[in-house]
């Protein structure tokens, strides 16, 4: 037998490993890796493509497991809500706090802002989400009720405010890159 043959299955590994972002094809990736390995030890071809198969499948595998649960907490009711019209009116609230503007500009876009993240939370089915998104409107409601008190908002009702923004975007599966 020529040592020099080709090794199919290390080729066959590494297309199924290029293509395991479907994470479908990482299993026979990896075990055509193997099987690539123990024939590139008889014959001495395609070793590094059977390894490159292995790795990327790896690596698929891995970036699955961070993304699919994100995916999954995104695709809540809830958190599509929040991300979409409850998130706008949220960091319209927070421009206008951050940018000084008149308490009656702040009072109106901190309004609509509470009554999206109640509605958000309201139809959300993940108890984690409706939590945050509920906290999230609570506190936003309390820097409400200091600027209609007239008062300055305490360092400390800020400081909540974005430790609640957190939390809700955490039960939301959102991704900061």
């Amino acid at each position: 037998m020529d040592r020099r043959a080709g090794n199919g299955a290390a080729t066959a590994a590494l297309v199924l490993g290029a293509a395991g972002i479907t994470l479908v094809t990482v299993v026979p990736a990896v075990v055509l890796g193997v099987l690539g390995l123990r024939r590139a030890a008889a014959r001495g071809s395609g070793r590094v493509r059977c390894w490159a198969a292995i790795v990327l499948a790896v690596c698929w595998v891995a970036a699955g497991a961070v993304l699919i649960p994100h995916l999954a907490r995104a695709a809540d009711p809830g958190c599509a809500a929040y991300k979409g019209a409850g998130l706008d009116a949220y960091r319209a609230a927070i421009v206008d706090l951050n940018n000084g503007r008149p308490a009656a500009d702040l009072s109106a876009d901190g309004t609509r802002a509470v009554g999206e993240l109640r509605a958000a939370a309201a139809a959300s089915r993940d108890p984690a989400a409706t939590g945050g998104l509920s906290a999230l409107a609570g506190d936003l409601q309390a820097v409400l009720g200091d600027i209609r008190l007239g008062g300055t908002v305490p360092g400390s009702a800020v400081a909540a405010l974005n430790r609640a923004a957190a939390r809700a975007d955490a039960a939301c599966g959102t991704l900061r890159l």
